[in-house]
């Protein structure tokens, strides 16, 4: 089953791709969901996500952007990736 659900991350992140250059804004939406299905299905990529947040300044407030923005369901998966305080 996981394999099906990364055939159609990786399917949704090429049509983001070859749609990005158009004038209907298709490209990010789709790779967003794209990284949204394999957040979901996997841990490890949740984890590296985490870990380049935690890096990264810009990166944390894009996904930060999109917790705020995205369907409930959708923000849930994204807020997994958040990085963890430091006690």
């Amino acid at each position: 089953m996981k394999l099906v659900w990364w055939a159609l991350a990786a399917i949704l992140i090429f049509l983001g791709l070859a749609t990005v250059w158009l004038p209907i804004p298709t490209g990010v939406p789709l790779m967003a969901l794209g990284a949204i299905v394999i957040i979901a299905t996997s841990r490890g990529a949740a984890r590296s996500i985490r870990n380049r947040r935690r890096s990264g300044t810009r990166l944390n407030q894009v996904f930060t952007w999109l917790e705020d923005r995205a369907p409930i369901y959708f923000s849930r998966i994204l807020r997994r990736t958040r990085p963890r305080k430091k006690h």
